[in-house]
Protein backbone atom coordinates (compact mmCIF):
# COMPACT_ATOMS: atom_id res chain seq x y z
CA UNK A 1 0.00 0.00 0.00
CA UNK A 2 2.97 2.27 1.18
CA UNK A 3 4.79 1.30 -1.98
CA UNK A 4 1.56 2.21 -4.20
CA UNK A 5 1.21 5.63 -2.67
CA UNK A 6 4.84 6.60 -3.63
CA UNK A 7 4.41 5.61 -7.18
CA UNK A 8 1.61 7.90 -7.17
CA UNK A 9 3.23 10.62 -5.71
CA UNK A 10 6.41 10.28 -8.09
CA UNK A 11 3.52 10.61 -11.23
CA UNK A 12 2.66 13.73 -9.82
CA UNK A 13 5.99 15.50 -9.46
CA UNK A 14 6.90 15.12 -12.64
CA UNK A 15 3.53 15.73 -14.67
CA UNK A 16 4.14 18.86 -12.48
CA UNK A 17 7.65 19.55 -13.92
CA UNK A 18 6.25 18.72 -17.71
CA UNK A 19 4.09 21.34 -17.22
CA UNK A 20 5.98 23.72 -15.94
CA UNK A 21 8.54 23.16 -18.62
CA UNK A 22 5.22 23.39 -20.97
CA UNK A 23 4.45 26.60 -19.29
CA UNK A 24 8.03 28.36 -19.58
CA UNK A 25 8.29 29.89 -22.97
CA UNK A 26 12.00 30.81 -21.61
CA UNK A 27 12.88 27.16 -20.98
CA UNK A 28 11.51 25.81 -23.84
CA UNK A 29 12.62 28.33 -26.78
CA UNK A 30 16.17 28.72 -24.72
CA UNK A 31 17.65 25.41 -26.24
CA UNK A 32 15.87 26.30 -29.44
CA UNK A 33 18.70 27.80 -31.72
CA UNK A 34 21.45 26.42 -34.00
CA UNK A 35 24.93 27.22 -34.75
CA UNK A 36 27.64 26.81 -37.84
CA UNK A 37 31.07 28.41 -38.94
CA UNK A 38 31.47 27.74 -42.50
CA UNK A 39 34.95 29.10 -44.59
CA UNK A 40 34.54 29.85 -47.89
CA UNK A 41 36.94 27.15 -48.86
CA UNK A 42 38.75 24.39 -46.66
CA UNK A 43 41.87 24.86 -49.22
CA UNK A 44 43.93 28.80 -48.85
CA UNK A 45 47.38 29.95 -50.17
CA UNK A 46 49.73 30.92 -47.82
CA UNK A 47 49.31 34.97 -47.10
CA UNK A 48 45.81 34.71 -48.78
CA UNK A 49 42.45 35.76 -47.54
CA UNK A 50 39.09 33.74 -46.89
CA UNK A 51 35.97 34.70 -45.08
CA UNK A 52 35.27 32.37 -41.83
CA UNK A 53 31.42 32.86 -41.53
CA UNK A 54 29.52 32.07 -37.93
CA UNK A 55 25.95 32.43 -37.89
CA UNK A 56 22.85 31.34 -35.32
CA UNK A 57 19.42 30.70 -35.60
CA UNK A 58 17.10 31.45 -32.65
CA UNK A 59 14.14 32.74 -31.49
CA UNK A 60 13.77 36.68 -31.29
CA UNK A 61 13.59 36.64 -27.98
CA UNK A 62 16.89 35.71 -26.52
CA UNK A 63 20.21 36.71 -26.93
CA UNK A 64 23.13 34.55 -27.74
CA UNK A 65 26.71 35.63 -26.96
CA UNK A 66 29.12 35.29 -29.85
CA UNK A 67 32.49 33.60 -29.63
CA UNK A 68 34.96 36.05 -28.42
CA UNK A 69 37.98 37.13 -30.82
CA UNK A 70 41.17 39.58 -30.90
CA UNK A 71 42.89 39.46 -33.76
CA UNK A 72 43.68 35.85 -33.88
CA UNK A 73 41.15 32.43 -33.64
CA UNK A 74 44.08 30.23 -33.05
CA UNK A 75 47.96 30.80 -33.63
CA UNK A 76 48.75 29.89 -37.23
CA UNK A 77 45.23 32.07 -38.45
CA UNK A 78 44.94 35.83 -37.80
CA UNK A 79 41.73 37.99 -38.05
CA UNK A 80 42.37 40.51 -40.82
CA UNK A 81 38.86 42.13 -40.31
CA UNK A 82 35.15 41.48 -38.58
CA UNK A 83 31.77 42.86 -39.62
CA UNK A 84 28.53 42.19 -37.97
CA UNK A 85 26.54 40.66 -36.46
CA UNK A 86 23.74 41.33 -38.96
CA UNK A 87 20.51 40.14 -38.67
CA UNK A 88 18.02 38.80 -41.06
CA UNK A 89 14.32 37.13 -40.80
CA UNK A 90 13.96 34.11 -41.48
CA UNK A 91 9.90 33.72 -40.43
CA UNK A 92 7.78 34.95 -37.73
CA UNK A 93 9.47 32.76 -34.65
CA UNK A 94 13.24 32.58 -36.21
CA UNK A 95 16.40 35.13 -37.08
CA UNK A 96 19.25 34.59 -38.45
CA UNK A 97 22.72 36.33 -37.12
CA UNK A 98 25.37 36.61 -38.93
CA UNK A 99 29.14 37.57 -38.01
CA UNK A 100 31.85 37.43 -40.93
CA UNK A 101 35.61 37.27 -40.08
CA UNK A 102 38.42 37.65 -42.45
CA UNK A 103 40.95 35.37 -42.18
CA UNK A 104 44.92 34.71 -43.43
CA UNK A 105 47.59 32.13 -42.34
CA UNK A 106 51.05 32.61 -43.24
CA UNK A 107 51.91 29.53 -42.10
CA UNK A 108 51.96 26.47 -44.58
CA UNK A 109 50.20 23.08 -43.65
CA UNK A 110 46.70 21.58 -42.10
CA UNK A 111 45.78 23.51 -39.46
CA UNK A 112 42.73 22.96 -37.08
CA UNK A 113 40.12 25.32 -35.58
CA UNK A 114 38.69 23.88 -32.82
CA UNK A 115 34.68 23.93 -32.58
CA UNK A 116 33.40 27.39 -31.36
CA UNK A 117 30.94 27.78 -28.51
CA UNK A 118 28.06 29.91 -28.38
CA UNK A 119 26.43 30.78 -25.06
CA UNK A 120 22.87 31.17 -24.54
CA UNK A 121 22.58 34.99 -22.30
CA UNK A 122 19.92 33.91 -19.55
CA UNK A 123 19.35 34.15 -15.90
CA UNK A 124 16.81 31.62 -15.92
CA UNK A 125 18.54 29.18 -17.89
CA UNK A 126 22.18 28.84 -19.11
CA UNK A 127 22.46 27.12 -22.29
CA UNK A 128 25.91 26.13 -25.01
CA UNK A 129 25.72 24.65 -28.24
CA UNK A 130 29.43 24.05 -30.03
CA UNK A 131 30.20 24.13 -33.90
CA UNK A 132 31.64 21.41 -35.51
CA UNK A 133 36.01 21.84 -35.81
CA UNK A 134 37.56 22.90 -39.19
CA UNK A 135 40.40 21.75 -41.00
CA UNK A 136 42.02 24.30 -43.19
CA UNK A 137 44.89 23.78 -45.38
CA UNK A 138 47.33 26.48 -46.20
CA UNK A 139 49.41 25.71 -49.36
CA UNK A 140 52.64 27.34 -49.97
CA UNK A 141 53.25 27.02 -54.01
CA UNK A 142 56.41 28.84 -53.99
CA UNK A 143 60.15 27.35 -53.89
CA UNK A 144 61.33 26.91 -50.59
CA UNK A 145 63.87 29.93 -49.39
CA UNK A 146 66.56 29.86 -47.97
CA UNK A 147 67.52 31.97 -46.01
CA UNK A 148 70.98 31.54 -45.31
CA UNK A 149 71.94 32.60 -49.41
CA UNK A 150 70.62 35.96 -48.66
CA UNK A 151 69.22 38.04 -51.38
CA UNK A 152 69.33 37.47 -54.71
CA UNK A 153 68.50 39.05 -58.37
CA UNK A 154 65.15 38.89 -60.31
CA UNK A 155 65.82 36.32 -62.96
CA UNK A 156 65.48 38.17 -66.39
CA UNK A 157 62.98 37.55 -68.89
CA UNK A 158 63.74 34.16 -70.56
CA UNK A 159 63.85 34.36 -74.20
CA UNK A 160 62.31 32.09 -76.18
CA UNK A 161 62.42 31.79 -80.30
CA UNK A 162 59.55 32.74 -82.69
CA UNK A 163 57.83 30.15 -84.57
CA UNK A 164 55.55 31.44 -87.59
CA UNK A 165 53.36 28.32 -86.95
CA UNK A 166 52.41 30.01 -84.08
CA UNK A 167 50.13 32.47 -86.10
CA UNK A 168 49.06 30.08 -88.28
CA UNK A 169 45.82 29.55 -85.70
CA UNK A 170 45.51 33.51 -86.05
CA UNK A 171 45.46 33.41 -90.12
CA UNK A 172 41.59 33.64 -90.09
CA UNK A 173 41.22 36.46 -88.10
CA UNK A 174 44.10 38.47 -89.24
CA UNK A 175 42.70 38.13 -92.97
CA UNK A 176 39.18 38.82 -91.98
CA UNK A 177 40.72 42.01 -90.31
CA UNK A 178 42.04 42.94 -93.44
CA UNK A 179 39.34 42.26 -95.73
CA UNK A 180 36.85 44.15 -93.07
CA UNK A 181 39.25 46.63 -93.36
CA UNK A 182 39.60 47.05 -97.22
CA UNK A 183 35.52 47.17 -97.87
CA UNK A 184 35.42 49.98 -94.78
CA UNK A 185 38.30 52.01 -96.68
CA UNK A 186 36.48 51.21 -100.34
CA UNK A 187 32.95 52.05 -98.91
CA UNK A 188 34.74 55.43 -97.51
CA UNK A 189 36.18 56.39 -100.70
CA UNK A 190 33.13 55.45 -102.79
CA UNK A 191 30.82 57.74 -100.38
CA UNK A 192 33.65 61.03 -100.70
CA UNK A 193 34.64 60.61 -104.50
CA UNK A 194 31.90 59.43 -106.07
CA UNK A 195 28.62 60.46 -103.31
CA UNK A 196 26.69 60.39 -106.33
CA UNK A 197 27.42 57.39 -108.91
CA UNK A 198 25.09 59.02 -111.82
CA UNK A 199 27.28 62.19 -111.87
CA UNK A 200 29.02 61.73 -114.55
CA UNK A 201 26.21 60.23 -116.71
CA UNK A 202 23.39 63.08 -115.63
CA UNK A 203 24.60 66.26 -117.03
CA UNK A 204 24.07 68.66 -113.86
CA UNK A 205 21.42 71.49 -114.48
CA UNK A 206 22.93 74.68 -114.06
CA UNK A 207 22.13 77.33 -111.38
CA UNK A 208 19.58 80.02 -111.80
CA UNK A 209 20.94 83.22 -111.53
CA UNK A 210 19.95 85.44 -108.49
CA UNK A 211 17.47 87.34 -110.79
CA UNK A 212 15.79 84.65 -111.70
CA UNK A 213 15.27 82.98 -108.67
CA UNK A 214 14.12 86.41 -107.23
CA UNK A 215 11.77 87.34 -109.69
CA UNK A 216 10.18 83.50 -109.76
CA UNK A 217 9.26 84.01 -105.93
CA UNK A 218 7.95 87.56 -106.46
CA UNK A 219 5.94 85.76 -109.37
CA UNK A 220 4.38 83.22 -106.66
CA UNK A 221 3.97 85.75 -104.02
CA UNK A 222 1.67 87.54 -106.56
CA UNK A 223 -0.34 84.80 -107.58
CA UNK A 224 -0.98 83.80 -103.57
CA UNK A 225 -2.60 87.03 -102.97
CA UNK A 226 -1.57 86.98 -99.31
CA UNK A 227 -2.41 90.49 -98.49
CA UNK A 228 -6.02 90.74 -100.15
CA UNK A 229 -6.76 87.30 -98.30
CA UNK A 230 -6.24 89.65 -95.03
CA UNK A 231 -2.65 88.26 -94.64
CA UNK A 232 -0.70 91.15 -94.75
CA UNK A 233 2.04 90.07 -92.14
CA UNK A 234 2.73 87.05 -94.28
CA UNK A 235 2.80 89.24 -96.96
CA UNK A 236 5.31 91.41 -96.22
CA UNK A 237 7.54 88.50 -94.66
CA UNK A 238 7.86 86.91 -97.78
CA UNK A 239 8.51 89.52 -99.65
CA UNK A 240 11.13 90.66 -97.71
CA UNK A 241 12.76 87.18 -97.87
CA UNK A 242 12.88 87.14 -101.27
CA UNK A 243 14.84 90.64 -101.35
CA UNK A 244 17.27 89.50 -98.77
CA UNK A 245 18.12 86.64 -100.47
CA UNK A 246 18.87 88.27 -103.98
CA UNK A 247 20.75 91.02 -101.77
CA UNK A 248 23.35 87.88 -100.51
CA UNK A 249 23.29 86.37 -103.84
CA UNK A 250 23.68 89.25 -106.25
CA UNK A 251 26.14 91.48 -104.04
CA UNK A 252 27.38 89.25 -101.04
CA UNK A 253 25.93 91.42 -98.64
CA UNK A 254 24.78 89.22 -95.17
CA UNK A 255 21.08 91.12 -95.39
CA UNK A 256 19.13 87.79 -94.05
CA UNK A 257 20.62 88.51 -90.91
CA UNK A 258 21.23 92.39 -90.75
CA UNK A 259 18.06 94.81 -89.69
CA UNK A 260 16.57 97.53 -92.58
CA UNK A 261 19.07 100.22 -91.89
CA UNK A 262 22.26 97.89 -92.16
CA UNK A 263 21.14 96.84 -95.34
CA UNK A 264 21.08 100.42 -96.34
CA UNK A 265 24.24 101.01 -95.26
CA UNK A 266 26.01 98.01 -97.00
CA UNK A 267 24.01 99.49 -100.34
CA UNK A 268 26.30 102.20 -99.92
CA UNK A 269 29.22 99.82 -100.95
CA UNK A 270 27.83 98.37 -103.93
CA UNK A 271 27.68 99.94 -107.45
CA UNK A 272 23.57 100.64 -108.06
CA UNK A 273 22.33 102.24 -111.21
CA UNK A 274 21.03 105.25 -109.43
CA UNK A 275 19.43 106.02 -105.97
CA UNK A 276 15.90 105.81 -107.35
CA UNK A 277 16.55 102.31 -107.31
CA UNK A 278 18.21 102.11 -103.35
CA UNK A 279 15.02 104.41 -102.39
CA UNK A 280 12.50 101.50 -103.80
CA UNK A 281 13.58 98.70 -101.61
CA UNK A 282 14.35 100.83 -98.91
CA UNK A 283 10.45 101.82 -99.15
CA UNK A 284 9.55 98.35 -99.15
CA UNK A 285 12.25 97.23 -95.96
CA UNK A 286 10.70 100.07 -93.86
CA UNK A 287 7.05 99.64 -94.57
CA UNK A 288 7.62 95.67 -94.06
CA UNK A 289 9.02 96.39 -90.41
CA UNK A 290 6.48 99.03 -89.44
CA UNK A 291 3.88 95.88 -90.76
CA UNK A 292 5.70 93.12 -88.71
CA UNK A 293 6.41 95.04 -85.66
CA UNK A 294 4.54 97.88 -84.95
CA UNK A 295 1.37 96.14 -86.44
CA UNK A 296 0.55 98.75 -88.74
CA UNK A 297 -2.34 98.24 -91.06
CA UNK A 298 -1.36 100.04 -94.90
CA UNK A 299 -3.70 100.60 -97.45
CA UNK A 300 -4.18 98.19 -100.69
CA UNK A 301 -2.04 100.55 -102.83
CA UNK A 302 0.85 100.40 -100.24
CA UNK A 303 0.88 96.95 -101.09
CA UNK A 304 0.69 96.89 -104.50
CA UNK A 305 3.47 99.71 -104.55
CA UNK A 306 5.50 97.58 -102.67
CA UNK A 307 5.51 94.21 -104.91
CA UNK A 308 6.05 96.88 -107.48
CA UNK A 309 9.23 97.86 -105.96
CA UNK A 310 10.49 94.76 -105.46
CA UNK A 311 10.30 93.88 -109.07
CA UNK A 312 11.60 97.30 -110.05
CA UNK A 313 14.88 96.82 -108.05
CA UNK A 314 15.19 93.38 -108.80
CA UNK A 315 15.03 93.97 -113.17
CA UNK A 316 17.59 97.08 -112.40
CA UNK A 317 20.24 95.47 -110.32
CA UNK A 318 19.99 92.09 -111.95
CA UNK A 319 23.24 91.16 -113.93
CA UNK A 320 23.16 88.71 -117.34
CA UNK A 321 26.18 87.12 -118.63
CA UNK A 322 26.83 88.68 -121.95
CA UNK A 323 26.85 85.46 -124.54
CA UNK A 324 29.24 84.16 -127.06
CA UNK A 325 28.73 84.31 -130.39
CA UNK A 326 28.60 80.33 -130.47
CA UNK A 327 26.48 80.08 -127.84
CA UNK A 328 23.87 82.68 -129.42
CA UNK A 329 24.15 81.07 -132.58
CA UNK A 330 23.73 77.45 -131.36
CA UNK A 331 20.38 79.14 -129.46
CA UNK A 332 18.99 80.39 -132.19
CA UNK A 333 19.39 77.17 -134.37
CA UNK A 334 17.71 75.05 -130.93
CA UNK A 335 14.41 77.78 -131.77
CA UNK A 336 14.42 77.41 -135.51
CA UNK A 337 14.34 73.50 -134.75
CA UNK A 338 11.73 73.91 -132.40
CA UNK A 339 9.73 75.86 -134.45
CA UNK A 340 7.08 74.10 -135.90
CA UNK A 341 6.88 72.94 -139.83
CA UNK A 342 4.10 74.81 -141.30
CA UNK A 343 1.43 72.95 -143.69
Amino acid sequence: MGKKISIQKTSVFLIFLGMMWIGNPVLTKGQDFSVSATPDSTLMVIGGQMNLTLEVAQPPNINIVFPQFTDTITKNIEIVDTKGPDTTQIDQNRILIKKVFRITSFDSGLHYIPPMEFELASAELAGKKKTRSIGLMVANPFENVDPQKGITDIKAPRETPFILAELLRFLPWILGGLVIALLIAAGIWFYIKRKNPLKGLIKEKPKDPPHVVALRELDHIKSEKLWQKGQVKEFYSELTDVLREYLEERYNIPAPEQITSEIMQSLKTVDLPDEKVKDKIQQVLELADLVKFAKMDPLPDENDLSLMNSYFFVNQTKYEEQKSTEQQAKELKEREENQPVEQ
